[in-house]
């Protein structure tokens, strides 16, 4: 995947340098420019993000200036000594000096002792030879030459303090910056920082022969590059901080004398430039949001980002990174260039990050390889099994498909339901949402037991990770805590939509037990069988709809003023077939003084006699509870009957015809 990474990195050279460097923060404090001639101070700006300071930053290309000066690494620090203890001075260059402002809790340091300080640790802990040591290029060398000079002459002086003025000075808080940059060109300052990041990009010392440096001694092949070189170890996922098995990467090279796979500096600083690019948020509008997606596609070497013209798809579409393009867009963008939107072509291959900026850093969740990723997906429709307006439809994407799990991830705030909840919290060991809202019981159950499978079958196209079991454990199981949460009798939009999700989509993880359609055709069974004295129940399916029909026309007869739907998980909770049936007869019983009939059909009869006289050839109604819950919210035939028929006789009066009442 290093290999990968880079030539990623690779394909649009310094473009991604030039966003990180545009979208920077410039550190809290106070920025001065030097004069590099005479150490005369031409200009200086605290950072209080006013409009004028970036002005200023703008004219003194500070964010340049600041980036290609920083340390690579706080342990890397070259004011370092077991003297002079932890590092104080946070620059690695010949052309700045950065360093905070501290106070004791005792007493405040005045800036000039602070100047004294720094000036000390410049000159005795082999600051500027570090640097000597880090470069070969003569102009350098003759600048920092100069430079030292000055410092020793000139940094501890009053003047510095005169010439800011001791209003600017009083600004500056405790841990502020107080950065000093050589007004050199800019074409030295990033030489210097070429020249020595490559080594300095290494992991940490101490891991090699020579214990004092970050990379081998002897010459290696570079497993990307193919050249021989010294070789380091890089930071970038080479450990997992989570201890999860399941998430620790297994097949890390290992050689070297058994080191983690070595590469050369190039390499690294592809990959520590890449990391950057991870945590960079950019500003848009009055947000800011990440430059890359997360989790971010990382494609097989190239042969999915370069479309057939030779086009750079990636960059094709980051061109506007003033609204960051997502992963769905990236593998939709991606598999319409190159397969033409073709359903002949469908097979992307790419490695896939998901990771997130936490408060110790940059974590990484999850790390795979995707083999054949099937974007377009085949024979997923969402039928409108219970009138539900605008929902049904073919399920064209693998995406599309995820909203209809999200539809069973869902917060309570108030009336409203939300369903951002999957999609924010993968990986998480703790459901995060606004305190405003709720979480069911049984929702947050599921999502814990079922989030990662979720997860790998949609972003990752492992389709074997959830099978029929688990889709129905999902699903049935918060339906039915919906259903017994509900507190409204006429409102069931919410049920029957995920019902209705559960029933389209069956077939897909039940290899083509179509339960869709059953239910459409077991509607019209029912209003046959309701009808007809000949016709009568001829399976445990054709039981299940029908006994779901009856119970919703007995628990309509209840009068009270809170009637819910509640009730329905009296009858599913049975686990027996018998003890289910005599459920529905009790309740028969308890409401019979509320049936009333408009014809001599006794088409209520007719139901609950089919109903409580089937003998089932299984044991519990386990796995019937989708065709009862089917029954149950799917429009009423008996409902449906008696209220053409009342209609029907009222117009028979009306006409003066009551031969039939």
């Amino acid at each position: 995947m290093i290999k990968e990474i880079v030539e990623f990195m690779d394909l649009e050279g310094e473009k991604f340098k030039d966003i990180i460097l545009e979208n920077r923060i410039v550190a809290k404090g106070l920025h001065i420019i030097v004069d590099k001639d005479n150490f005369e101070i031409k200009d200086f700006a605290y950072n209080d993000g006013s409009d004028e300071f970036n002005q200023f930053v703008n004219k003194c290309e500070l964010k340049k200036r600041e980036y290609y000066c920083n340390y690579l690494d706080s342990n890397k620090n070259f004011d370092n000594t077991p003297i002079e203890g932890k590092n104080q001075i946070h620059s690695a260059s010949p052309y700045a000096i950065f360093f905070r402002y501290k106070t004791t809790e005792k007493e405040k340091v005045t800036i000039l002792e602070r100047l004294l300080e720094i000036k000390r640790r410049l000159l005795l802990t082999g600051y500027f030879g570090k640097i000597k040591s880090l470069t070969t290029n003569k102009e350098i060398l003759q600048h920092l030459q100069h430079i030292e000079k000055e410092i020793k002459d000139k940094l501890a002086s009053k003047y510095i303090i005169k010439k800011i003025g001791k209003e600017n000075l009083t600004k500056l808080n405790n841990n502020d910056y107080i950065k000093i940059y050589f007004d050199y060109d800019l074409k030295y300052i990033e030489a210097f920082y070429n020249e020595y990041s490559p080594e300095m990009s290494f992991n940490a010392k101490g891991l090699f022969e020579d214990k004092n440096s970050y990379s081998t001694n002897e010459k290696y092949n570079c497993p990307v590059l193919n050249e021989r070189t010294n070789l380091g170890t890089s930071s970038f996922l080479n450990t997992f901080a989570d201890k999860k098995p399941f998430y620790i990467h297994k097949t890390r090279d290992k050689t070297y004398g058994g080191y983690t796979a070595l590469y050369a500096g190039k390499v690294v600083q592809q990959i520590s430039l890449f990391e950057e690019l991870l945590k960079l948020k950019i500003k848009v509008e009055k947000s800011e949001k990440r430059l890359f997606p997360n989790p971010f596609p990382i494609f097989i070497s190239n042969k999915d980002a370069i479309d057939n013209d030779g086009n750079k798809i990636y960059f094709n579409l980051l061109k506007d990174v003033t609204e960051p393009i997502g992963y769905k867009e990236i593998i939709k963008k991606t598999y319409e260039k190159m397969s033409d939107n073709s359903d002949e072509i469908n097979e992307l291959n790419f490695y896939l990050i998901f990771w997130g900026n936490t408060k110790d850093g940059l974590k990484f969740y999850d790390v795979d390889y995707i083999g054949g990723f099937q974007y377009k997906i085949k024979d997923f429709k969402i039928n409108d099994l219970f009138g539900l307006k605008n929902f049904s439809g073919n399920i064209d994407n693998i995406f599309d498909l995820e909203k209809g799990f999200k539809k069973f991830f869902y917060t309570i705030n108030g009336e409203n339901e939300n369903t951002y909840m999957l999609q924010n919290n993968y990986f998480t060991e703790k459901i995060n949402v606004p305190s405003t809202e709720k979480i069911p019981i049984m929702v947050a159950t599921k999502f814990y037991q079922y989030n990662k499978a979720i997860f790998d079958y949609i972003y990752k196209g492992k389709v074997e990770f959830i099978n029929g079991y688990m889709f129905d454990d999902i699903c049935i199981s918060i339906i039915r805590e919906q259903i017994k949460l509900n507190d409204d009798w006429d409102k069931t939009y919410k049920i029957k939509e995920k019902l209705s999700l559960y029933l389209s989509l069956h077939k897909n993880f039940h290899k083509g037990e179509d339960l869709a359609t059953q239910v459409i055709e077991l509607i019209e069974t029912v209003s046959d069988l309701i009808e007809n004295e000949d016709k009568h129940l001829i399976s445990d399916k054709e039981f299940a709809f029908a006994s779901g029909q009856l119970i919703w026309y007995i628990l309509k007869m209840n009068k009270s003023e809170t009637k819910t739907h509640s009730l329905l998980d009296i009858f599913i909770s049975k686990n027996r077939a018998e003890d289910y049936t005599l459920a529905i007869a009790q309740n028969i019983q308890k409401y019979s003084h509320a049936f009333k009939f408009f014809n001599s059909k006794n088409w209520f009869d007719k139901l609950a006699s089919e109903v409580l006289g089937y003998k089932l050839e299984q044991q519990t109604i386990k796995s019937l509870i989708p065709l009862i819950m089917a029954g149950y919210f799917s429009k009423n035939m008996l409902e449906d009957k008696i209220s053409k028929k009342a209609k029907e006789n009222k117009k028979n009066e009306n006409n003066g015809d009551t031969d039939e009442k």
